[in-house]
């Protein structure tokens, strides 16, 4: 990472570029604190109106005399330095797979080999090049998913490489072996709060999936596609600044995700069959969408609707 002066911002606004291009953009007042509003503020406070720049939540900079009111109204107050931090952590998760160069992939590679030489040998460069494992590895970090346990990954995309060389197939297949890893932030303990898809709705994504050269697509009508988007969108803000969770058929839930992204890209996308057997789950609601003759309606029944159909 390097640090340069930019005379094109604005005081105290910095820029973060990854390859050259701007990716985000945010303000820190040295000095003062961030007084962030995660739903649970029970009253106004004064300072300068702004958003906590990682995640976009309604935020003050204060100064220290009105540090200990904030706390007590509720608010989550982060000194200036802690706000950069974490919006760079982010900016990186984030921007991961676009960091993670084959070069790296093989040095990852090579500090396994002398952990695990046998997983490594079986899998690379006889079954999948350097360049396979690393398009796999970047599907994963796309939705955020680690790839610090590249031991399990190689043993799960080792398996089903032999069957095929799809990077998208291949990725789903690591992601069914580190169910545990990716719903564990989403847990209350041994319950998983999440939305389910309407059995209508899966199969009309499930018929809607065509097969190219390039692998699966999802040919929605532009009409639908954007339909589900707002569906999706929806969801994500529900409760602003926590982390959502849809539920589906492992079937449709790339594509699904492909459409979330760009509406909603902090919505999580799991298939049951990525649920580890303990995991309980809370049905938080039902996405589906109107027949295509009553697209006004909403699409997102509260828990429990899905038993009124």
């Amino acid at each position: 990472m390097r640090v340069r002066d930019d005379a094109t911002l604005e005081s105290h606004e910095y820029a973060v570029r990854v390859r050259g291009q701007e990716v985000a953009r945010g303000r820190v007042v040295p000095g003062h604190y961030l007084a962030i509003d995660t739903g649970e503020a029970a009253g106004e406070l004064g300072g300068m109106e702004t958003r906590e720049p990682a995640f976009g939540l309604p935020a003050r900079w204060i100064d220290d005399s009105a540090r200990a009111r904030a706390e007590a109204l509720g608010y989550t107050v982060v000194d200036a330095e802690s706000v950069l931090a974490t919006h760079l952590t982010e900016v990186v998760r984030q921007h991961a797979a676009d960091l993670l160069t084959r070069q790296d992939v093989r040095l990852l590679l090579d500090q396994l080999k002398e952990r695990n030489a046998a997983v490594v040998e079986e899998l690379v460069p006889d079954v999948l090049s350097v360049g396979e494992v690393q398009r796999v590895l970047q599907t994963l970090l796309r939705e955020g998913v680690s790839i610090r346990d590249l031991g399990t990954i190689l043993e799960a995309i080792g398996d089903r490489a032999r069957v095929t060389r799809d990077v998208a197939q291949l990725a789903e297949h690591a992601r069914r072996a580190l169910g545990r890893t990716i719903v564990a932030p989403y847990l209350d303990g041994d319950v998983l709060r999440a939305w389910t898809v309407d059995p209508a709705l899966e199969q009309e994504l499930a018929e809607a999936i065509v097969q190219t050269a390039d692998g699966e697509l999802l040919a929605l009508a532009p009409e639908r596609a954007r339909a589900l988007a707002e569906r999706l969108r929806a969801v994500a803000s529900e409760r602003e600044g926590e982390g959502q969770v849809v539920l589906c058929s492992s079937r449709v839930r790339r594509h699904l995700r492909r459409v979330a992204e760009a509406v909603a890209p902090r919505l999580a996308v799991i298939a049951f069959s990525e649920l580890p057997s303990n995991v309980k789950v809370e049905n938080a609601g039902v996405i589906g969408l109107p027949e295509a003759a009553d697209e006004h309606n909403s699409g997102v029944e509260p828990t429990g609707a899905a038993h009124a159909r």
